[in-house]
């Protein structure tokens, strides 16, 4: 990512930008969009919009983009949305199966001391007879998840609830989401031990990761509930002032977090390597958007998918926070929660059952 930010801020001054609206904010165009891997190794992808309809607060405009020494070209007419034809659920890389004897094994890792915290994660796979079409998942999020980051960046769509670094003018916020229940049981997540300690370390892997770059750093005492149609989770926002930092730099510093890894870091991710057999891709890594100025957005690329190269299957993620003291019927049954956003999305019928119908156990 620290590539990435050095060639978005030497390509971005080298653009050409229209701005007929008025508003001086939209000067700060161009925009990338750019999503990231879990692993370092993984390659990301970034793309200039050539036209970007942008929104911010009750202001909407469009910006043309021209590269020195470009051309502009017509936009397309956008064909019409279309739904997925015959969708089926089938096991991915990571079965309910393999999951599970991986959760026991880690379990009695952990409780020899091993590590704090390691976020296992599983995927499924569904395939359609008919291209799937990502802006269609996009909007179906958007309505069904109006409380979330929703987002498309290379076949990687998602609604994430999670905001790894909003970068404006020098505030810094970043929320922390770790401790998940069922809808209508806050009350007992925030009395919950295991998710409050789980809390507590994702909320400390941030602050820890800021705190060499700020000159203010804000973290309350106590985290809330955020409440979502599938899930409520324990969040916490953090933020701070940093100088002299994009957004990309500031995604880059906190990736990854305890959220999606676990902790100590070097340690989770070695269990990880080890035990988890899902190809997480770029899955759980950052995915945002960031402007000239270096003002930006980058979210966890959570409850998501990743298409697959022919866009006629598409490989849905999810995973949880493993502690010593976790049980894997309610770890595997939150796996299951947090996949119903992308498999509602598509159009499965019975998101509940569909995964489930996939399992090999």
């Amino acid at each position: 990512m620290r590539e990435a930010s050095r060639q978005w801020a030497a390509g971005a001054a080298q653009a050409s930008v229209t701005n007929n609206s008025g508003y001086e904010w939209a000067n700060s165009a161009p925009f990338a969009i750019a999503s990231f891997g879990f692993a370092e190794q993984t390659p990301g992808f970034v793309a200039v919009p050539e036209i970007a309809v942008v929104r911010r607060g009750r202001e909407t405009v469009k910006v043309k983009v021209r590269r020195e020494g470009s051309h502009s070209s017509s936009p397309k007419t956008p064909e019409p949305l279309t739904r997925p034809a015959n969708l089926h659920t089938a096991p991915g890389r990571m079965t309910q199966g393999r999951w599970r004897a991986s959760l026991d094994e880690l379990l009695r890792a952990l409780r020899a001391g091993a590590a704090s915290k390691v976020v296992l994660s599983r995927d499924i796979l569904v395939t359609s007879e008919s291209q799937i079409d990502e802006r269609l998942l996009a909007s179906n999020l958007h309505d069904r998840y109006p409380s979330t980051w929703v987002f498309a960046a290379g076949g990687l769509i998602g609604a994430t609830p999670e905001m790894l670094a909003s970068v404006q003018n020098g505030t810094v916020r970043s929320r922390v989401l770790a401790g998940t229940a069922s809808p209508g049981a806050g009350r007992e997540l925030l009395e919950s031990v295991k998710n409050r300690n789980e809390h507590h370390f994702a909320v400390e892997s941030v602050a820890r990761a800021l705190a060499p770059l700020a000159e203010e750093l804000y973290v309350p005492a106590d985290p809330f509930l955020l409440e979502l149609p599938n899930v409520v989770h324990l969040a916490t926002d953090v933020t701070a002032q940093i100088s002299g930092a994009s957004a990309l730099d500031i995604a880059g510093a906190l990736h990854p977090t305890a959220a999606v890894c676990g902790t100590p870091t070097a340690l989770a991710f070695d269990l990880l390597r080890r035990l988890e057999g899902t190809e997480r891709g770029r899955y759980s890594g950052p995915v945002g958007w960031i402007d000239r100025t270096g003002s930006g957005e980058f979210g966890i690329a959570l409850r998501c998918g990743q298409l697959e190269q022919d866009r006629r299957a598409i490989r849905l993620f999810a995973g949880g926070g493993i502690m010593p003291d976790s049980i894997p019927s309610v770890e595997l049954a939150e796996t299951s929660a947090k996949m119903r956003p992308m498999l509602e999305a598509l159009g499965v019928e019975d998101s509940r059952a569909a995964d489930l119908s996939g399992a090999e156990l």
